[in-house]
């Protein structure tokens, strides 16, 4: 114990002067009278905000916007599994490009049986690397950035492949990748 404190004092946690050195006397650390001086712990600074000073806490400002989690998500039909489906198109798209290519696929997808098609618009976001693509004309492109579209809905396993092949197919997709949403278990 009395190594950990002399160790202490030698490092001015304990005390503001330490022995050693080259010259081998107890010298004064000048580094010390530097630095600026420890203050006091004033608990008045946290009591206005834990209403111990009378005043309300002030409000935050993320208690103005409504939580996401307050919308209720959707059970799963029976017999259907829920997937999620990220798509990259080509950033040259028009927006009703776009958004022709966003109806053409949920009405697949409900022609498919699936239920509750939710559709996330994510934007134009650059990728990782640049993807090369040839068209059905033969012609190659290379894009650095993609709209980022995500599709959340339940269906049947069956219609994967289906919706992947078609995906595939069209020019206007660079990548896509769909997964199957499993709900963890809580304890």
């Amino acid at each position: 114990m009395a190594q950990i404190e002399k160790w202490l004092k030698e490092e001015h946690i304990l005390g503001c002067s330490y022995s050693g050195g080259g010259g081998g006397g107890s010298v004064e650390n000048s580094f010390r009278e530097q630095r600026p001086p420890w203050r006091e712990f004033d608990i008045s600074f946290f009591e206005r905000d834990l209403g111990g000073s009378g005043t309300s806490p002030p409000t935050s400002p993320e208690s103005d916007f409504p939580d996401v989690e307050d919308k209720a998500e959707p059970q799963c039909p029976p017999g259907l599994r829920q997937y999620e489906t990220m798509v990259v198109l080509r950033p040259d798209m028009s927006e009703d490009e776009r958004l022709a290519f966003t109806q053409k696929y949920e009405e697949l997808l409900v022609g498919g049986g699936a239920m509750y098609v939710e559709v996330l618009n994510r934007g134009v976001i650059p990728l990782a690397y640049g993807i090369r693509k040839k068209n059905k004309a033969g012609e190659s492109n290379t894009y650095l950035d993609g709209i980022y579209l995500l599709f959340t809905y339940f269906t049947k396993p069956e219609s994967m492949s289906i919706l992947g092949e078609t995906l595939l197919a069209d020019d206007n997709v660079i990548r896509l990748s769909s997964f199957k949403i499993r709900k963890r278990k809580s304890f």
